[in-house]
């Protein structure tokens, strides 16, 4: 058992329920690709500093070419890591953009990129949050890369489809669901950047958020819901005010022992796995052993995760 390789998921590859809806021009319109670059206001560096470097488009080809671009200060020199290499290093333009297209195609495997940067006047930056990237060993289904950030929601950045056809990603997804042990549920997903989502559970509504400019979408809802068994639907409202997405999926909220190590839990939605959920939860994707650990009556094989399984989150360091 290769507990350093986390990406199978539901008995079939990879597949994504926050599939990216976002394309890039390209020659291969089957792969699908994130939002362009935002250029950074000249404003809001000189009103908050440099940029951090940040992901924006992370984008592999069936053959292994790879696009990443992002943001940085204007100037500066960025270096993308992966895990303990460089992968190249290129300098942002005026409008604080930077593009790489390696020379080497990607092998296949899992990898974090990270970024840091050197700026203009000789100060050094981390890159804000970090990308996930799954390249797979078959040429018949695209990469999967999933941007973590320091704060928030995770985000897809390229999903996984098959090569040569395969529906269009769905304009509301439901990717993540956490609840503390007092009830407290807390829901993610993405829309259409802008769009109002409202979610429901038990077809009673619970609350209405905005999809950020990204298109990232998360709610709280201020009632606090008891163990039991629970459908949870999100709709994308238009303009005009009818539903133009919707996306659905029961789950059970267990409770949290009061001994348990902990007081949070994840409920296992489709395209999860233990590598993106421990990014998500803790910042770091090998800390995936700490919630193996404290699930393991029910995870036989870490590669394996299944929709509607609840892992506790626990605190503290994997042994």
């Amino acid at each position: 058992m290769n507990r350093g390789l986390l990406i199978t998921t539901v008995a079939g590859g990879i597949v994504l329920a926050g599939a990216a809806a976002w394309m890039l021009t390209q020659t291969s319109p089957s792969v699908p690709a994130p939002a362009p670059v935002q250029a950074v206001p000249p404003s809001a560096v000189s009103a908050a500093g440099p940029a951090r470097p940040a992901f924006d488009v992370v984008r592999v080809e069936p053959d292994g070419r790879t696009v990443l671009a992002g943001r940085a200060a204007p100037g500066a020199t960025v270096t993308i890591r992966d895990g303990d290499k460089d992968l190249g290093q290129v300098t942002a333009d005026s409008r604080g953009e930077w593009v790489l297209m390696p020379d080497e195609p990607l092998a296949p495997g899992a990898r974090d990129l990270r970024l840091s940067a050197v700026n203009p006047d000789g100060s050094r930056q981390d890159g804000a949050g970090s990308v996930t990237l799954v390249v797979p060993e078959a040429r018949t289904s695209g990469a999967l890369a999933v941007l973590t950030p320091d704060a928030g929601a995770s985000r897809v950045l390229q999903a996984p489809a098959v090569v040569g056809g395969g529906k269009a990603p769905p304009s509301v997804t439901l990717d993540t669901i956490d609840y503390d042990r007092d009830g407290r549920v807390s829901i993610g997903g993405q829309a259409r950047p802008g769009s109002d989502v409202l979610v429901y559970l038990d077809n009673g509504l619970v609350g209405r958020t905005r999809a950020d400019r990204e298109g990232r979408w998360t709610l709280t809802p201020d009632r606090l819901f008891g163990p039991g068994h629970y459908d949870l639907r999100a709709d994308q409202v238009g303009a005009d005010g009818k539903v133009s997405g919707r996306a659905e999926v029961a789950f059970d909220r267990a409770a949290i022992a009061e001994t348990a190590a902990g007081g949070k839990a994840v409920v296992v939605l489709p395209g999860n796995n233990l590598w993106t959920i421990a990014r998500r939860s803790y910042g770091e994707g090998p800390r995936y052993t700490l919630i193996f650990q404290a699930n393991e009556a029910q995870i036989r094989d870490p590669n394996l995760i299944y929709p509607g399984q609840i892992f506790l989150l626990p605190n503290g360091e994997p042994s």
